[in-house]
């Protein structure tokens, strides 16, 4: 797609909040096993969704992904195409209405511009439609190195398109119905808070101040092919960031911050504490004293360190929530972020003197009362 806006103004960014999304990212943190232990909404809730979802939905849910809980993500291009308000309902029966081939499409990532450059565009279709030899070119051309794409790949352009839009639907509605609609009530306050707030924020900043702050550390800079930004808050995905490029419009799926998911006025700052947990690891410390002589990729630290890339990546993830690095989007080099690095005696100063006795009713209305874990709830 041809870039419509004129290369000397920014692209137009929104803060969009929807039950939908939140829905799709429900089901990606708890189907997210590799990242299971970075999310800070816990094991347990995680846990306690599937027993509520039972075996045979789990089941379900698990065919519909394909062999990669990504399959979610890629889906939030549907909710963007769904007419406002684009809440649950009117992302099922928008979905019920899309193509077959459209929603393979979106899993496909054919929308985002990386696919694309990769192969042609009628590739991709005629590779979605069943053309055997569209679907070795395809396979041939699209990150074939990349085997845990491939293997994705391959699985979606073998399924039958109708019979997985039926499955997926079906999955979608049971979880909507056992898992979502109760923690909706929780989450959708808490999101509507942050939205309010990073409404009001967007007024003051600048389009890339404003989305290294409201993601903690990730820094975007405008290119050609990007004329629109949506921000899309969610409490589920608390810390990790993500992305799903439509054509000129890029969806950041960023943390709700801090401040709008407690009201627990005698609770320590969220800051402080995700301060303290970044702080307190002497590797995470070794690694910020490495940032401070330059920038460095995922890959060179995981090697200086001596560790695997996964675990790398939940040090980064951590450090950035805290606000101690940056990363451009869509990339894995970090930077120490030197004019932000915080006064952690002062924070600690400031909640010590602003201490309070504890009344009976400190709980904050964000804590679902049946979540059984302590600390934060994300």
């Amino acid at each position: 797609m041809a870039p419509t806006r004129r290369p000397d103004t920014p692209p137009t960014l929104s803060v969009e909040p929807s039950p939908a999304y939140e829905l799709l990212q429900s089901l990606a943190v708890v189907f997210g096993e590799e990242d299971g232990e970075t999310y800070e909404i816990g094991n347990a809730w995680m846990q306690e969704a599937r027993e509520r979802a039972g075996k045979e939905l789990v089941d379900r849910i698990e065919r519909v992904m394909l062999g990669d809980v990504d399959t979610f993500i890629h889906l939030t291009g549907i909710v963007y195409d769904t007419p406002a308000p684009r809440d649950v309902p009117a992302f099922l029966e928008h979905l019920r209405q899309t193509d077959p081939d459209e929603i393979r499409l979106h899993l496909a990532q054919f929308y985002a511009r990386e696919t694309r450059r990769a192969t042609p565009t009628s590739v991709i279709r005629a590779a979605i439609g069943g053309d055997p030899e569209a679907r070795d070119e395809f396979l041939r051309t699209s990150h074939p190195e990349w085997e845990p794409w491939t293997r994705y790949l391959r699985n979606v352009l073998d399924t039958d398109g109708e019979a997985y839009k039926a499955e997926l639907i079906e999955a979608l509605e049971g979880w909507a119905e056992r898992v979502w609609k109760p923690e909706s009530l929780t989450i959708m306050p808490i999101i509507e808070r942050d939205v309010e707030a990073k409404r009001e924020l967007q007024r003051d900043l600048p389009l890339d101040r404003f989305v290294t702050t409201a993601t903690n550390g990730v820094e975007f800079a405008p290119r050609p092919g990007v004329d629109r930004v949506v921000m899309v808050p969610s409490f589920v995905n608390r810390p990790l960031v993500t992305y799903n490029e439509l054509g000129e419009t890029l969806l950041i799926i960023y943390p709700v911050a801090d401040e709008s998911v407690s009201a627990d006025a005698d609770a320590p700052p969220l800051r402080l504490v995700r301060l303290s947990k970044a702080l307190g690891d002497e590797k995470r410390l070794r690694i910020l004293r490495a940032l401070a002589d330059g920038e460095k990729s995922l890959v060179e630290l995981a090697d200086m360190f001596g560790v695997p890339k996964t675990s790398m990546h939940h040090h980064m993830i951590v450090l950035r929530s805290a606000g101690l690095v940056a990363v451009g989007v869509g990339q894995k080099r970090y930077r120490l972020r030197t004019e932000t690095v915080p006064d952690l005696g002062a924070l600690l100063g400031g909640y010590l003197g602003a201490a309070t006795p504890p009344s009976a009713a400190s709980r904050s209305p964000a804590q679902p009362a049946r979540r059984r874990r302590t600390g934060t709830a994300g």
